[in-house]
């Protein structure tokens, strides 16, 4: 039979839980690092002019290239 510290015991069932879910974090940031670029942009359609462009910030609204007007994102 192995023996055991308390604080071994203590240390095992708290450490290790704790280091799985520090991996699958790190994974999870990993794999969301390199998404393709079309799932994280906004897409907008001026309604001044109709551009429609796309931006990677997460704004509700942005200003156009084209004209500098404030518009909604039609596609989140």
């Amino acid at each position: 039979m192995i023996a055991l510290s308390l604080g071994a015991i203590l240390t095992l069932f708290v450490c290790m839980p704790l280091l799985t879910i520090a991996w699958m974090a790190l994974i999870y940031n990993f794999r969301s690092m390199h998404r393709p670029a079309r799932h994280r942009e906004n897409i907008y359609e001026c309604e001044h002019c109709g551009h429609v462009y796309a931006f990677a910030r997460n704004r509700p609204m942005d200003r156009c290239p084209r004209c500098s007007n404030l518009n909604e994102a039609v596609r989140p």
